[in-house]
């Protein structure tokens, strides 16, 4: 029996909802938080918040047909709020990046312009053959993942228990 080749397309997406709407200025002061965080050293030579790729259009890569329907959920998600997209394709390191993703969860909702977030990750989908991924689109995107409403404390209990989980969007707010 020949055995079906998988894909494997790790993306990495967050979304920071604004509390109210926010004046430019304000847009840009969430986003050097992440930036300034990008910068550090790192000991990790693949840090957390280098993988956080801001996006305000559809990311087109030739080699990714998941790019585009899950841009479009985001955009879904998002609807008519103010917020930031970051979407890029990166894979987590749970050694490395369980601490930073607690850290990021602290420094989002401690902007008192943040409302919650959104962070989703997608790891390799292995019950995806290949040759489906260039048709899926964003109902069939969305059959493949759940949702998760929580508070910050129990998100970073959920990181703290290992019961972080690809394929689920985690509804962080602050409250």
């Amino acid at each position: 029996m020949v055995k079906q080749k998988y894909g494997t397309y790790e993306h990495f997406c967050l979304i920071v909802f604004a509390q109210g709407n926010w004046s430019e200025k304000e847009r840009q002061s969430v986003r050097k938080l992440l930036g300034d965080k990008h910068n550090e050293k790192k000991d990790s030579p693949y840090p957390l918040f280098t993988k956080l790729v801001h996006r305000d259009k559809m990311p087109k890569y030739a080699d990714c047909k998941l790019c585009e329907p899950i841009y479009d959920l985001l955009m879904e998600l998002k609807g008519s709020n103010d917020g930031i997209i970051y979407q890029g394709h990166h894979y987590l390191i749970p050694e490395d990046d369980m601490e930073d993703i607690k850290d990021l969860a602290d420094l989002i909702l401690g902007d008192n312009k943040v409302k919650k977030f959104y962070l989703l990750y997608f790891d390799s989908f292995h019950e995806i053959k290949k040759t489906i991924i260039p048709t899926i689109n964003l109902n069939e995107l969305k059959e493949k993942i759940s949702t998760k409403k929580c508070k910050i404390e129990v998100f970073k209990e959920i990181v703290d228990e290992n019961k972080f989980q690809p394929r689920i969007i985690y509804e962080v707010s602050k409250y």
